[in-house]
């Protein structure tokens, strides 16, 4: 289909286009009209999760941006999940009944009045103010209600007693004059006369004689005449409907305390035509004075009272000017209620929420509410990130401003105390269980340390290994000691052995004397001793005095023993010649060191016996203190290792509290204006869809429509040459002129088709063959007005039509008419015409037709 058909197509069906448009646009008009106006309101919240400081490491860290990306799609994700939604609605449903009437700045008043009928008492009543719910505020204001109505009946009770009190005294005093009014008092409880007459600025005298008194005591609730006044000199105000105290305080510039005083009102409810007395007119210096029985108008009275108002409040705002007055944006919480109340309605209403899923909230937050269910605050809610700073912008859209950034406001608090919760809790297992690792570490450490100091304390061991070096040090010296005294009895005895036999039987003189035998004794004891001492010396002091003892001791023996043996000389020499002095020396001197060396080998062998005792306690010792060591140092590594995680992971938890320190940066801001609508733009997309719409309707119709409506889809459909056309003929319309021309036209492709193909060059006739595959086409009144046209020209036609009945052709038939052949079951065998037709329907004269239209059936 090209250009010249498609803009055809459009001129064809115009109307259409130009219709459908219009009517969608108005029944986009129609439907958009009523909306109700959208607001938004915005956030902006700094996460810090790109650039923000951790204490894992001073140094500036890598930003991994996979990392990155993955924490600011949970962030976001956190905003939209269904916790932080309910959370939401549950404080926004709370917020909203805690307002004892509607505010803009949180709901307006149709959305106030709709959420109240909505709402069921039940629910309601889960509303906490001042710390009591609905149903303690109820009972509250019921005794609240009937003491004020008791109030109501004391003080009609004590007008009552007032006025009879009153018209009493002047029954029995003098009469009151015309126009005179009372001022009268009711006592109160612990008001004394005096009291009274001061508060009144009378004497309590003037009590006394104005209310026929016996004493100054007065009684609560008994009623005092305090004076009389003329009318004239006070200022009244008849109670008006709606009236309070208060305005009637500020409309006169006088206190609330003078006119219930003045007045004596109990409570501060008015009745509407209730006269009051306001105040001394002449005791004011801003009003004239009345003489006379002039009267002072209401309006200059007012006049005055406004004048003295707007002075006052010129001062007021010169006070003002000194100091600084800060406003507050519209909290969550309402002004006037507590954060306790706020908490404690939240509690009560998700504690309800959680209940059961057939409850009003629940329904409420899961149902398709506007401003409360989760959907609507999941679907009205944005958030993306401001390209890739750590910025996070929240949007939230409502139709109502106060709804729209309160749901704004209070989503941003429930994420980012959600966000906190989430990352801190996210350490907070791993820190509990390093921390029960630590625990655990440290209880095996101190129960292996335990264990060790319980094995020192029973086996004395101080330090194991000094004390078993000490031990193995002090072996080898007793090792030493022990030969060198085995090496000095042995030369000591044969010494001995060598004087005996030079000195005969000499020796038996001076040796074997008591007394010298005697002190060799004592000298050997005294040489045990002294070899035991030094063998302790290191280990107390004590014993190294009583050593320098018992080795002074030694020496004197010695010596006296020596001073013996000199007495003991008889002989000079021995038989070999030798001095015999000399020899008992010499035999004296070994005889000692002979009996020395056997006293220390008698000790060192006690001593070594020790030894071999304590090294079978040693040894076992040191492979039970190993193992022992090295469960300790098995303990210690573990408690150390436990104890790195515990305080990384404690680092990591810090670190995150760090991080998830998320800040408003824009606090959602209250839309003073609607959003732009999108009914311009509707009406218009409606319009463009309407017509493209219309058009690929159209195109699809025509591209699907397999009718003949040109010449090139007639010979792309026949393969066939296209000839002419022919017009419908409806009754009417005269066609004439358009039947002629196409039919000459048609004609003249005929004859110019046989012209200018060789096929058809033979002689004449030539056959024209009509046939379609439908009945009822016009082939019939086609091939009549092709004959007619023909013969018009002079052209010698023969018509041949079928028919289903055997038709009689007489001899005098025109043969240059229609001629009717059978239609019968030899039909579909005929090849020529010859054979369709019988031999006297020819012309006795062979007369040759020029064109021969044969019609055959659909």
């Amino acid at each position: 289909m090209d250009l010249y058909k498609i803009i055809q197509l459009i001129k064809r069906h115009l109307f259409l286009l130009i219709i459908a448009p219009i009517i969608m646009a108005v029944l986009v008009y129609l439907f958009t009209r009523n909306q109700p106006k959208g607001y938004t309101s915005e956030t902006i919240v700094y996460t810090g999760i790109a650039t923000g400081y951790s204490l894992e490491s001073t140094e500036q860290r890598s930003l991994d941006y996979f990392a990155t990306n993955i924490q600011f799609d949970n962030l976001i994700n956190l905003i939209n999940s269904r916790q932080t939604i309910e959370n939401t609605a549950i404080r926004l449903l709370a917020q909203d009944l805690l307002l004892q009437r509607a505010k803009p700045q949180y709901i307006s008043q149709s959305n106030f009045e709709a959420l109240h009928r909505m709402v069921p008492k039940h629910v309601k009543d889960l509303v906490v103010v001042n710390g009591k719910m609905g149903l303690e505020r109820e009972k509250e204001n019921q005794i609240i209600q009937l003491q004020e109505e008791i109030q109501g009946l004391e003080y009609e009770i004590q007008r009552k007693k007032q006025s009879e009190l009153i018209s009493q005294t002047y029954n029995t005093s003098q009469p009151m004059r015309d126009g005179e009014e009372i001022i009268s008092h009711i006592v109160r409880p612990g008001e004394t006369l005096y009291t009274i007459a001061s508060m009144y600025n009378v004497s309590a005298g003037d009590l006394i004689d104005k209310n026929n008194l016996r004493n100054n005591a007065v009684s609560a609730g008994q009623t005092l005449i305090i004076k009389k006044e003329i009318p004239t000199n006070y200022l009244y105000h008849t109670v008006k409907q709606g009236e309070t105290i208060y305005a009637i305080s500020k409309l006169y510039n006088v206190s609330i305390t003078d006119v219930r005083r003045i007045n004596s009102l109990f409570s501060d409810k008015l009745e509407p035509g209730t006269r009051l007395i306001i105040k001394n007119i002449s005791a004011s210096s801003t009003t004239p004075t009345v003489t006379g029985t002039s009267a002072i108008t209401y309006q200059n009275v007012k006049a005055d009272a406004q004048s003295a108002i707007i002075k006052n409040t010129i001062m007021d705002l010169e006070d003002l000017s000194n100091f600084t007055i800060t406003y507050k944006k519209d909290p969550v919480i309402p002004p006037g209620n507590s954060q306790a109340d706020f908490d404690a309605t939240v509690q009560n209403f998700t504690n309800y929420y959680n209940s059961s899923d057939t409850n009003f909230i629940y329904e409420l937050l899961n149902y398709d509410h506007r401003h409360y269910s989760i959907q609507s605050i999941r679907a009205n809610s944005q958030v993306f990130r401001i390209n890739n700073s750590d910025l996070v912008r929240v949007t939230y859209r409502a139709d109502d401003p106060g709804i729209c950034q309160q749901t704004l406001k209070i989503l941003a608090q429930v994420f980012i105390r959600n966000y906190k919760l989430l990352k801190v809790n996210e350490t907070d297992a791993v820190v509990a269980y390093y921390q029960r690792k630590v625990e655990e570490a440290d209880a095996r450490l101190q129960d292996a340390e335990d264990r060790l100091l319980q094995f020192n304390k029973a086996n004395n061991i101080i330090n194991y290994y000094e004390q078993s070096k000490y031990i193995a040090s002090q072996k080898e010296d007793l090792d030493l000691y022990y030969q060198n005294e085995q090496i000095r009895l042995a030369s000591a005895s044969a010494a001995l052995n060598e004087l005996d036999t030079k000195l005969l039987s000499k020796d038996s003189i001076y040796v074997t004397s008591d007394v010298i035998n005697q002190k060799m004794k004592e000298i050997s004891d005294l040489q045990e001793l002294i070899v035991i001492n030094e063998i302790s010396n290191e280990y107390d002091p004590y014993i190294g005095d009583n050593l320098n003892q018992l080795k002074r001791r030694t020496k004197r023996l010695k010596d006296e023993m020596k001073a013996q043996v000199d007495q003991l000389y008889l002989y000079s020499h021995s038989s070999e010649g030798i001095p015999i002095r000399d020899l008992l020396a010499e035999y004296l001197e070994y005889s000692i060191t002979y009996v020395e060396s056997k006293a220390s080998l008698r000790v060192l062998s006690r001593r070594k016996d020790d030894f071999t005792r304590i090294y079978q306690i040693f040894a076992p010792l040191g492979a039970i203190l190993k193992r022992i060591e090295r469960e300790i140092d098995v303990a210690e590594q573990a408690y150390m290792e436990f104890l790195h995680s515990f305080n990384l992971a404690k680092m990591r938890q810090q670190s995150n509290q760090l991080s998830t320190n998320i800040k408003i940066v824009d606090e959602p801001s209250f839309p003073l204006q609607a959003n732009p609508s999108k009914t311009k733009l509707l009406i218009l997309a409606a319009a463009i869809i309407g017509f493209f719409f219309v058009a690929f309707v159209i195109l699809m119709l025509e591209y699907l429509d397999t009718t003949i409506k040109s010449p090139e889809t007639v010979e792309k459909t026949t393969n066939l040459k296209l000839a002419g056309a022919y017009p419908i003929l409806e009754p009417g319309v005269d066609n004439t002129y358009i039947g002629n021309r196409l039919v000459e036209l048609i004609l003249q492709n005929i004859k110019l088709y046989i012209s200018h193909n060789s096929v058809y060059t033979t002689e004449k006739p030539y056959l024209v063959l009509l046939f379609s595959t439908q009945q009822g086409v016009g082939k019939t009144l086609i091939a009549t007005e092709l004959i007619k046209k023909l013969r018009s020209w002079g052209e010698k036609v023969l018509f041949l039509n079928y028919s289903e009945k055997e038709t009689e052709i007489s001899e005098e038939s025109n043969l240059d008419s229609t001629i009717t052949y059978p239609i019968d079951n030899r039909f579909v065998e005929i090849k020529n015409i010859n054979e369709l037709l019988e031999s006297k329907i020819l012309r006795e004269d062979n007369y040759k037709y020029d064109y021969i239209f044969l019609e055959i059936p659909a």
